[in-house]
């Protein structure tokens, strides 16, 4: 009888708990819109997918002003991408942005439950899987561009390049 009474004294005590962590699961909010698949490239070369969550578009403060970007024009962002924490937007039309992201966490609904990322841990997001940023020096300035998965890179759209017509001996 005392043992019995033990173990209904624990499962009352316990029962809370179980319901409490269960209920945390269950409250995963729903992806906003369609369901924007972003690709979290986060520091130290680790990696998280997920449906967007909450949001349909990003603050971006540039040099012409502050403007809101629709997730669903956006193929990727490289947060961090200079000394003064700019990041560069690549656009689906192939255009790059350069500019402050006013944003200090991405929700994701991954597929073991809800995850806020904060920025600071992220590298770069991507709307594409293999898609990357890459860096060049142009004239001592870091340029950046975007790859995506099939292998384009968009053009970087700050440096003009020229094309002279091979001469075959005339």
């Amino acid at each position: 009888m005392r043992n019995t009474l033990k173990v209904m004294a624990i499962a009352a005590l316990m029962t809370p708990f179980f319901m409490v962590s269960a209920s945390a699961q269950d409250d995963v909010a729903e992806p906003s819109g369609p369901g924007t698949v972003l690709y979290v490239n986060l520091s130290q070369d680790r990696e998280l997918t997920g449906t967007l969550v909450e949001m349909q578009e990003m603050k971006v403060s540039t040099s012409f002003g502050d403007v809101s970007i629709p997730f669903e024009k956006i193929d990727g962002i490289k947060l961090h991408a200079d000394a003064n924490d700019s990041s560069v937007i690549a656009f689906k039309n192939g255009d790059l942005i350069t500019g402050k992201v006013v944003l200090e966490q991405v929700k994701l609904k991954t597929d073991w439950g809800a995850a806020h990322v904060n920025t600071t841990q992220i590298d770069s997001v991507t709307t594409l899987e293999n898609a990357k940023f890459f860096s060049d020096n142009i004239d001592g300035k870091r340029k950046w561009r975007f790859s995506k998965a099939s292998g384009t890179a968009t053009p970087t759209p700050t440096r003009a390049t020229t094309t002279t017509a091979p001469s075959f001996g005339r």
